[in-house]
């Protein structure tokens, strides 16, 4: 008995050794690449600049705010993969929230009887012979979302160097929500506006004029792809673009 003591002892001292051996090497997170540490700066100075427009008080720079502390916990955690798509979503919601700023502060600047007159204007015949012909992409929306994905947020700002380089001949810029037919027509087109409302704030944020932006709601009113396909379905989930020239105002806004 007192030979199997020791050797017992023995065990639990070497299952000691052992673990405290392995906790030695334990493998620390991978660092995080030099593109990840750029981009984390960037996202700091666009929630800097979106406070410095006065969007601490939109839901979207509260969004940001949340989303950039979460990757800098998966980035401590080494989950950078994770940590990327997060950032992703952090500085579209930085950017809209700056949208979102400088749009109130633009229609501040209207009294009740200047946004009536605005309408007024916005109401008159919209003539497709103002359209620009500009080789600008449709974005697209996942099902019942009117959220902008990471190759949305892509083609979006391909379009906005379109409309940058082409700025001296449009005077207008329509951003159009359209569904799939699912749904009653009522919430498509509410959802349809708020598509295009999101893509507008983008487009804001990114620094276009909120004067020349207009955000129109189409619902399921115009069917791009025929069909009950899932593929059909996704093709008419879309925001679409149109330029128009400085001869007649755009259509009224839904």
């Amino acid at each position: 008995m007192k030979k199997i003591i020791p050797a017992v002892a023995f065990l639990f001292l070497l299952v000691g050794v052992l673990h405290i051996s392995g906790c030695s090497k334990k493998v620390p997170p991978p660092t995080p690449s030099a593109d990840t540490q750029e981009r984390v700066l960037a996202l700091s100075e666009r929630l800097e600049e979106a406070r410095a427009e006065g969007a601490e008080d939109t839901w979207e720079y509260e969004e940001a705010q949340k989303l950039f502390e979460r990757a800098q916990t998966l980035i401590s955690e080494g989950e950078l993969e994770e940590a990327e798509k997060v950032l992703a979503q952090a500085e579209l919601k930085a950017t809209q929230a700056i949208g979102a700023a400088r749009e109130g502060a633009y229609m501040e600047g209207f009294d009740e009887e200047a946004q009536e007159m605005r309408k007024s204007l916005l109401s008159d015949a919209f003539s497709r012979e103002n359209l620009i012909d500009l080789p600008t992409s449709d974005v697209f929306f996942e099902f019942d979302s009117a959220e902008i994905s990471e190759e949305g947020m892509e083609i979006i700002d391909g379009n906005i160097s379109i409309f940058e380089k082409n700025k001296d001949k449009i005077k207008f810029i329509l951003v159009f929500g359209f569904c799939d037919i699912r749904g009653t027509e009522e919430y498509n087109l509410s959802l349809g506006k708020k598509r295009a409302d999101e893509v507008k704030k983008y487009m804001i944020g990114k620094g276009m004029s909120p004067d020349m932006l207009h955000s129109i709601s189409k619902g399921e009113t115009e069917i791009w792809q025929e069909g009950t396909s899932e593929e059909a379905y996704s093709r008419n989930r879309r925001g679409h673009f149109m330029a128009l020239s400085d001869n007649n105002p755009p259509p009224p806004e839904n």
